[in-house]
């Protein structure tokens, strides 16, 4: 489907700056292989940019449908001719159908009733995804979703109407569902088979076939399919007004009158929930609001779902600091952000309490305050439902903002990762991140790790529960901080490199083809400020040129020898050694523009690392020639290689603790540490010692040099000082990665004790290092990322300031 922006904007966000870093400036050729670390920098200022305000207001009401294939020139059916040429039935009998519909299925899974439409056409139709296997199912076709449903065997009611006469209610399955006025693309049939293929924007269902009885039915519905736009404009009473229902963003045809009904049961089998606040299909009182003032406030806009849950462990305080950071969430909205809310953890499972909603709906209030712990103690909670009704709410979106995220805030302590695939995989397909908040000690974190990570998201532990608001506050400045979206760093060895891949790190996800000539570094979002560093080890084929390694028979061997004698000629001493420059590395990026949905952009040319590659070192050197002192590593290759190697060991130590193996992960962060310090002086200090205790000591990565030059791996740089670090190495990097390992060792030592508190913080903080993203400023290692971010600083400022003032209405709940 083709985007509802525009596809010209008059401000388009700047192109990331991509730089990319050689070890070392040169290296000699050599008959053996050798390797050489390059390093990609991804940045992206922070800038005074902001989008402009027709950009965000180009949207129509709704999101329309491309014209189909072969029915471009179609004219629209004419008014007059309506009530003549269309052969459905009257609207009585369809409203008598829709609420039989509505009486007969058990359970709608979260879906409203009221969103639907009015109904078109039903009938039993065979549905398939690939036209091998079909179901018998009923189809109803609305205005705006298409229904598929299926009868239970065995289960009638009888429904007496007002004369007493009774007749049979079969109960019915809800099969399927689907936003068919906002995902249809195209409608295709056959002349051979009364099929209809139907063509959707949905990747995790592109297309499915509908099989009739006969042709005529076919073309009935194939005609209301594709007259959906013009019909559901002929059937708009002159009650409905435009006006903007609680956003900037888009408009929606409302009508004023209309009351927002509750919202049926989750897909879980949810309730009705009683506090269901208006989405984005109904209206507000405030109008269209001028919005040049606030310029200096304009973001992208975005679509955000939070999770909490209301589980039994949420008592007193705890769900008073909850409701406090929801306050500030819907207090800091953009004028044009929305945003939803699901609990998980009642017995409901997870239940939609707030559908997309903007700052300015009047009943955040009464609902944030009405939300209360009433899980059972034996009930377990679980939040990959509440992820689920999540993903379910930003699905039936009939408009979408250009970024949409989902924040779950979880206290369960029950774990179970391997649930988790279905939820990733329809995030994954909507491109949704799913950020997660461990709060308190008791949670269990590797599921909704296992959720944040796998959609390259962040986890964040929350060991302080008063600092909840600050954490999502954090969340939420990044959020609305977002240049550039799902960034994918293309790698390319040009012909003529001599090089091939061995090891990229420091990405979210690494893909390299089996050529080992090509490769795509995962990002993830970038915001204003960020900057990410890729890795990259490569090595460098031995150098073929040389015609002493050609193959020489015997008597080529004595003629050599012979030459050799006579010692070299006059124009061989005279001729000069060979210097050549090689294309090593090229590297493009790839990015969705946030401004334009659905629209893939690239940086205007790549960037290409050319190195130069010197002669073959002497064998012999003159007498009294200086020694050529030995070329220090790239800094910024050694500050990376100082972040990937602490985040490595700490994630092998994590798997020693699991192992029972503590002493071991204990002595193995204690050697990163020395080696550590002896890499921010430039050099590295002696090979750590096996233990006595046959601990094995951690591995070591080579650093590369310069062949031909003195091995540096062990001699200190000449800018190095021997209390601080090496000329280019920032301080405050080193001493945050040596507070994390220290902070680690700290209770390795104690299993409970690590494994209650100390493991989970390890977790996020091998986050942040890999990934190079903080959000709040609570350790050192956050602090770096964090203070990059021009709306991280800002909306913690914000929080902190809210807690001064606000903190004396918080109290502890009986």
């Amino acid at each position: 489907m083709s985007s509802p922006r525009s596809t010209v904007t008059k401000n388009p966000v700047p192109a990331p700056i991509v730089t990319v870093r050689s070890e070392f400036p040169t290296l000699n050729r050599s008959r053996q292989q050798q390797s050489l670390t390059c390093l990609v920098t991804v940045e992206v200022p922070e800038s005074k940019w902001r989008p402009d305000p027709d950009d965000l207001q180009s949207a129509p009401p709704v999101p329309s449908i491309p014209p189909l294939e072969g029915f471009n020139n179609r004219p629209k059916t004419p008014p007059s001719a309506f009530a003549q040429d269309w052969p459905y039935e009257s609207p009585e009998v369809l409203e008598e159908i829709t609420e039989d519909l509505r009486s007969r299925v058990d359970n709608w899974h979260g879906l409203d009733f009221q969103r639907f439409g009015r109904l078109r056409l039903h009938g039993t139709l065979r549905v398939g995804k690939d036209r091998q296997s079909w179901q018998e199912l009923e189809c109803y076709l609305f205005s705006e979703m298409l229904i598929c449903v299926k009868e239970k065997r065995g289960q009638q009611q009888y429904q007496w109407d007002e004369a007493g006469s009774s007749r049979k209610i079969s109960r019915c399955t809800l099969k399927g569902s689907i936003l068919i006025r906002k995902h249809l693309k195209q409608v295709e049939s056959t002349p051979d088979e009364p099929i209809l293929t139907l063509r959707l924007s949905v990747a995790e269902l592109p297309s499915f076939h509908l099989q009739f009885q006969g042709r005529k039915q076919l073309d009935l519905w194939k005609r209301a399919l594709l007259d959906l736009d013009d019909l559901e404009h002929q059937l708009r009473s002159p009650a409905y007004d435009q006006e903007y229902s609680g956003t900037d963003d888009e408009d929606y045809r409302i009508q004023r009158s209309k009351k927002r009904v509750s919202s049926l049961a989750s897909s879980f089998g949810a309730g009705k929930s009683i506090n269901t606040a208006p989405t984005e299909y109904t209206g507000s009182a405030r109008g269209t609001q001028d919005l040049s003032p606030m310029m200096e406030a304009i973001h992208v806009p975005l679509d955000l779902v939070v999770v909490v849950p209301v589980s039994s462990s949420m008592q007193g305080l705890k769900i008073s600091l909850l409701r406090d950071a929801l306050r500030f969430l819907v207090q800091n909205l953009g004028e044009r952000d929305r945003m939803g809310l699901v609990t998980f953890g009642s017995s409901g499972g997870g239940v939609p309490l707030v559908g997309m909603t903007t700052k300015a709906w009047g009943g955040w209030s009464n609902i944030l305050e009405a939300i209360r712990p009433v899980g059972q103690k034996s009930l377990r909670a679980d939040v990959v439902e509440g992820a689920n009704v999540a993903m379910d709410l930003l699905m039936q979106r009939r408009s979408n903002n250009p970024i949409a995220t989902i924040l779950l805030i979880s206290d369960s302590s029950t774990s179970d990762a391997e649930s988790v695939d279905f939820v990733i995989s329809r995030a994954e397909a909507a491109k949704v991140a799913i950020h997660s908040f461990g709060l308190g000690l008791t949670h269990k974190p590797d599921t909704i790790i296992e959720l944040s990570t796998r959609t390259k998201a962040s986890y964040t532990y929350v060991k302080d529960w008063m600092m909840l608001r600050e954490c999502v506050a954090g969340a939420l400045g990044a959020l609305q901080s977002t240049s550039h979206q799902n960034v994918k760093l293309k790698l390319r060895l040009p012909e003529g490199s001599p090089a091939k891949f061995v090891k990229i790190s420091g990405a979210l996800h690494i893909t390299k083809r089996a050529t080992g000539r090509d490769a795509e570094a995962a990002l993830g979002d970038l915001r204003f400020g960020d900057k990410r560093d890729v890795l990259i080890q490569l090595v460098i084929s031995p150098d073929s040129s040389s015609q002493e390694q050609l193959p020489q028979d015997a008597w080529e061997s004595i003629v050599s020898g012979l030459e050799a004698l006579g010692g070299p000629l006059e124009q061989d001493e005279q001729r000069p050694p060979s210097v050549e420059e090689l294309p090593l590395i090229q590297a493009d990026l790839t990015y969705g523009d946030i401004l334009r949905e659905g629209s893939l952009a690239h940086l205007p040319r790549p960037s290409l690392l050319a190195i130069t590659m010197l002669p073959m070192p002497s064998k012999t050197r003159s007498p009294g020639a200086p020694s050529t002192p030995p070329i220090p590593s790239h800094p910024s290759v050694v500050q990376r290689r100082m972040e990937l190697l602490t985040s490595d060991m700490l994630t092998r130590a994590l798997t020693l603790v699991s192992r029972g193996q503590n002493d071991r992960a204990s002595h193995l962060l204690g050697e990163t540490r020395s080696i550590l310090k002896g890499l921010g002086k430039g050099g590295l200090p002696p090979l750590p010692r096996p233990a006595t205790n046959s601990l094995a000591a951690p591995s070591v990565p080579s650093t590369p040099r310069v062949p031909g030059s003195p091995d540096s791996r062990r001699t200190p740089s000449p800018h190095s000082d021997a209390f601080g670090v090496s000329q280019g190495v920032d301080s405050a990097t080193v001493s945050a990665l040596d507070a994390e390992l220290e902070s680690a060792l700290e209770w390795i030592s104690h299993p409970a004790v690590f494994g209650r508190d100390s493991r989970k913080a390890v977790l996020q903080a091998i986050g942040v290092i890999s990934s190079q993203r903080g959000y709040t400023f609570r350790t050192t290692v956050e602090t770096l990322w964090a203070s990059r971010i021009s709306g991280i600083r800002n909306l913690t400022t914000k929080a902190r300031e809210w807690r001064e003032s606000g903190d004396e209405a918080l109290r502890e709940e009986a």
